[in-house]
């Protein structure tokens, strides 16, 4: 008898400590990750439902409005023609003033991405809603979806690889140009390393926005020597079922 109860104490104690993470981690969240909180209840941030996940700032005007709809609908388009139907949408918060993307610590990017597992957050900032930009996030969320989180976090799939390839799947104008070869498409040659971390991507290319060039020049001649398109996406779940790591 004795044994049970003790087994019935354990349970309790177990099943406390978890509550009491789970109400520290709800309310750590706010601070410790504003974006993926708001995403979790957009109207307590100020946002409404414009169309199935997609939020926008509750101020936002409706001519803005119209041309968030418009890029995400050319932006799913671009990105499914690469990657053909999309592994995953994520939730789209978009911000119409500087003052809902800081509160959310845009700190000056266009846009940005937040996977874990299963799901993924896109934050536009009133400069990153365009075709492009939402299609170079889009691109992240299919990376990210397919590889899955724990290859994100072990960096089996470098930085430079993950955003040359958005500004190629996005047919970023600014880094590429249009052609039918590498050679055609490359604006800048990547000279020496490109950080295979985003924790050293993101200080660099904000210092040094061609960055985005080098690493897309990178990605294209992969690319032509590994099978295209199709050779992306098999070396992706190559990478997600623990065979290989990318370069």
């Amino acid at each position: 008898m004795a044994a049970i109860w003790g087994k019935l104490r354990a349970g309790r104690l177990i099943a406390a400590i978890s509550g009491l993470l789970i109400v520290v981690v709800a309310m750590s969240l706010p601070l410790a990750a504003p974006a993926l909180a708001a995403a979790a209840c957009p109207r307590c941030y100020g946002f409404e439902v414009v169309a199935d996940g997609v939020y926008a700032e509750r101020e936002m005007p409706a001519r803005q409005r119209q041309l968030l709809s418009t890029a995400i609908a050319e932006a799913d388009l671009r990105v499914s023609s690469f990657f053909g139907a999309l592994v995953r949408k994520p939730i789209v918060l978009a911000c119409s003033s500087e003052t809902c993307d800081q509160s959310l610590r845009g700190r000056g990017a266009r846009a940005r991405t937040y996977s874990s597992i299963g799901f993924s957050v896109v934050v536009l900032s009133p400069r990153g809603i365009s075709t492009t930009i939402v299609a170079h996030e889009l691109s992240h969320v299919q990376v990210h979806a397919i590889v899955g989180v724990w290859a994100q976090m072990r960096g089996t799939v470098p930085a430079w690889f993950d955003e040359g390839l958005a500004t190629v799947v996005s047919d970023d104008t600014r880094y590429v140009k249009p052609g039918a070869t590498a050679a055609d498409r490359c604006m800048t040659p990547a000279d020496g390393d490109l950080p295979r971390s985003p924790f050293d991507w993101g200080p660099q290319a904000g210092r040094t926005p061609w960055i985005y060039a080098q690493a897309a020049c990178r990605v294209l001649a992969w690319m032509e020597a590994n099978g295209g398109r199709d050779g992306v996406i098999a070396a992706l779940h190559a990478v997600a079922s623990g065979k290989r790591e990318l370069p």
